[in-house]
């Protein structure tokens, strides 16, 4: 008997006049036949895959040039700076995703430096979790600072992290933080 490769699932909308775009995707594999198709995805799930460094490298490739993905959630995967220097550059190129979720992988200040230099160029996130990495204060405050010279309205999650009391809550509470906007 073949074997029969596993789907992607795609998540029924709670609306069923407006069609779900969001895929949960079964392996890494099929999140970049579904990216590099062309077809419409608005939402890309690959939590808990263990796609690594490589993984992300070969998920940065399909980003920089997908104009439809708007949220990537990343959560639990093994990245660590290496991969997540790739997704930064990635960032640059791709203006459309605006939710990117790196949360409890393995990303250190070097990957936070990269991903503050990212955001510089790209102006096209709103929210932006990386909670429950490596990340101390140098990295948080490089986010930080490139967050206020670009005047981004961003919400930021760096929580669980080796950072000092102050600057937590300068994240939590951010001084041009508008909620009006979310």
């Amino acid at each position: 008997m073949p074997k029969q490769q596993p789907q992607l699932k795609r998540q029924a909308s709670a609306n069923p006049t407006k069609a779900s775009n969001k895929v949960v995707a079964l392996s890494l594999e099929h999140a970049l036949e579904v990216l590099l198709s062309g077809k419409k995805v608005k939402r890309l799930d690959l939590r808990y895959r263990k796609i690594g460094d490589a993984g992300a490298e070969q998920l940065a490739a399909a980003l920089e040039g997908n104009t439809s993905l708007t949220k990537l959630e990343l959560d639990y995967n093994g990245i660590t700076s290496a991969g997540v220097t790739r997704i930064a550059e990635a960032l640059i190129k791709n203006v459309t995703l605006t939710h990117l979720y790196l949360c409890n992988n393995v990303i250190d200040d070097e990957g936070a430096l990269h991903l503050a230099a990212a955001l510089e160029e790209n102006r096209s996130l709103v929210q932006f979790y990386l909670s429950g990495n490596r990340i101390s204060t140098a990295g948080a405050e490089a986010i930080l600072n490139c967050i206020r010279r670009a005047s981004l309205t961003i919400d930021l999650d760096l929580s669980l992290q080796k950072v000092p009391e102050s600057l937590q809550r300068e994240i939590r509470f951010p001084s041009w933080f508008r909620p009006d906007l979310f």
